[in-house]
């Protein structure tokens, strides 16, 4: 039985050819049994096997094997912070990859049941380019209109101290500073709404010129594996 030789270690073509014989010969295993059987690499780079691992390679990766010698699963050794964080970040990088292909499947899908020809995608974009510009141009009059009015309170400041050095000047009124204030934050935001707006546009032309570019390369592929000969 296996377990009455701990850590019986073997070259490797003579664990090769135990291996092979199969779960009787290989160990001592009885017909049957569910022989393991470790894989492991000394400090000199030479290849071991046995049916325990010596304590010296316990923090290393050792390898499973069933009894006709192929491998069957790992078993990993001890990992070093370092190590752990960059088996984490490989892994999601993988799973960020695995993803970014699942989606870019999905679009293809339904780049193919919603249109059948780039002139449908063109017509869509310059309706939807055209509603968005029309939002953009109305935020530009409205900007337009607060910039007219900041021009005619800063022209009533103009009246009062500390704008005014008249020694009869009277001081800037409660109501219209608050007006001034307000207008500048007003018109703050108008102008970062329609930079925004604006962005939104391009990044909109951006897709869609991506689209037609994808949808191309699709159609392309359909016709060719239509036009190849296919196997009867």
């Amino acid at each position: 039985m296996l377990a009455r030789h701990a850590r019986r270690v073997l070259p490797c073509a003579a664990a090769f050819a135990l291996l092979a014989a199969g779960p009787p010969a290989a160990f001592g295993a009885h017909e049957g049994s569910k022989q393991q059987v470790y894989k492991w690499i000394d400090e000199k780079g030479v290849v071991h096997y046995g049916d325990a691992v010596p304590p010296q390679y316990a923090d290393q990766d050792k390898t499973l094997l069933n009894s006709q010698g192929v491998a069957v699963g790992t078993i990993p050794g001890r990992r070093t912070p370092e190590q752990l964080a960059a088996e984490a970040a490989r892994q999601a990088a993988e799973e960020r990859a695995r993803q970014d292909a699942q989606t870019a499947r999905v679009r293809d899908q339904n780049l193919l049941a919603t249109y059948l020809t780039v002139e449908e995608i063109t017509a869509l974009r310059d309706r939807r380019v055209e509603i968005l510009e029309g939002q953009a141009k109305a935020q530009g009059q409205s900007l337009e209109q607060l910039r007219g009015r900041q021009r005619q309170l800063e022209l009533q400041t103009q009246h009062f101290k500390p704008y005014n050095t008249a020694p009869n000047a009277q001081l800037l009124p409660e109501r219209l500073a608050e007006d001034v204030v307000r207008t500048a934050i007003d018109i703050h935001t108008q102008e970062r709404n329609l930079e925004l707006k604006r962005a939104e546009t391009a990044r909109l032309k951006e897709q869609f010129e991506r689209d037609i570019a994808r949808f191309r390369e699709l159609k392309k592929v359909e016709t060719e594996y239509a036009r190849s000969p296919q196997p009867r």
